[in-house]
């Protein structure tokens, strides 16, 4: 099961980071050069993420700290018994844990579920593709092809307390299960708010999907992201050969639903309104990335999974736009069944440990014919 990547602000208290990192450590060096990277002391498998029984597999693990919860994303998620639909099958899932001390594991023990308790979906689908979905379904399909549907998997987490809400970034596809691949719809952003569900907002009216924020001719963001000073900075990658190139684009987390007041980096400390004129700044992960403060080391630290390969890569920079140090191996991941690769590298900082000396990982790993766990590395920095 190879998936790209797959919030609901559960409690109000405190939808904050608990570290608020600083602009730049240094800003004329941090627009010049990167800065040495920190030495792995040692990186420890310490078992899986436990999980719904009722889960068989998902990957993506995006997670972010929303009041005093850890709360994660995931998109296809097979499970192990039917959902209100009938279907042993939900296209992006949602869990959380209280339990932010991970010396002994992580386990998801809350999950967002329908009225049967079996995992449900927590992204909604609009009336357009509510019917389309329903009228292609196999068990009573009306249209051709049959199969067809259209899907939404889950990215990043950004917390917004000031405004009482959480947001996460989406990404919307058409496909055809059974068949290899799928056609890009385009990318935008939820909102959730506390004891409420998700909802998508109107971002282009008068658009064909006025629901997103980038359609599929466009380089979309939220592939890593983080919160500096109220200011949303986040990633776009675009795939080339065997690499990721990664953009970066910031907007002022209260005005992170409109479009013209995002802000794209064009290099050499210059941000430019013109999404054309952003530039590459790093290759990063096959299946997402992770970027956060580290105040332990001082640096945001980006981590992902390499691109067809079962190592887990991270890089520091005094800025969250960089520039980034070298690609540098975290770890190697645990070879998947049957040949596969593990991906979907994950960094969790709200676990982290002694300020960020002792940080988490996780990664995707098949087990089997549609089955797949989450383990999870402590990786401690000298």
């Amino acid at each position: 099961m190879r998936i790209r990547f797959s919030l609901l602000c559960l409690s109000v208290a405190a939808c904050a980071d608990p570290v608020r990192p600083p602009l730049a450590v240094d800003a004329n060096a941090a627009m010049t050069e990167a800065p040495p990277i920190p030495v792995v002391e040692s990186a420890i498998d310490i078992g899986t993420v436990v999980q719904n029984a009722k889960i068989l597999g998902r990957d993506g693990a995006i997670s972010g700290r929303i009041g005093n919860k850890s709360v994660w994303t995931f998109g296809d998620t097979p499970l192990a018994v039917p959902g209100v639909d009938q279907r042993n099958w939900v296209d992006n899932s949602l869990s959380w844990t209280t339990d932010l001390d991970a010396s002994d594991g992580i386990k998801l023990s809350h999950d967002i579920l329908d009225t049967t308790g079996a995992p449900a979906e927590f992204l909604p689908y609009t009336d357009f593709e509510s019917s389309y979905n329903y009228a292609h379904d196999t068990r009573h399909c009306t249209a051709q092809p049959c199969g067809a549907e259209y899907a939404l998997w889950p990215g990043d987490i950004i917390a917004d307390p000031k405004r009482n809400r959480a947001l996460v970034f989406y990404f919307e596809l058409w496909r055809i299960p059974g068949q290899s691949g799928w056609t890009n719809i385009g990318t935008g952003i939820a909102i959730g708010e506390p004891g409420r569900v998700f909802t998508r907002p109107i971002l282009r009216p008068g658009t064909p999907d006025p629901t997103l924020m980038w359609d599929s001719t466009e380089v979309a963001y939220g592939n890593g992201s983080t919160v500096v000073n109220d200011t949303v900075v986040t990633y776009g990658c675009v795939a080339r050969f065997l690499v990721m190139r990664c953009r970066v684009a910031r907007v002022p987390l209260e005005d992170i639903l409109v479009k013209s007041r995002w802000e794209y980096y064009a290099g050499r400390g210059v941000w430019n309104s013109d999404p054309a004129a952003a530039v590459s700044i790093m290759t990063g992960g096959a299946a997402g990335n992770t970027i956060f403060y580290n105040a332990y080391l001082g640096l945001y630290v980006a981590v992902y999974s390499g691109v067809f390969s079962d190592d887990v890569f991270f890089r520091v920079a005094r800025n969250a736009w960089g520039p980034w140090s070298a690609q540098t191996k975290l770890f190697t991941a645990r070879p998947g069944w049957n040949g596969t690769t593990s991906y979907a590298g994950q960094a969790h900082p709200e676990f982290s440990q002694q300020n960020g000396k002792v940080v988490f990982v996780t990664y995707a790993h098949t087990t089997g014919f549609f089955r797949m766990d989450l383990p999870i590395v402590k990786v401690t920095f000298r």
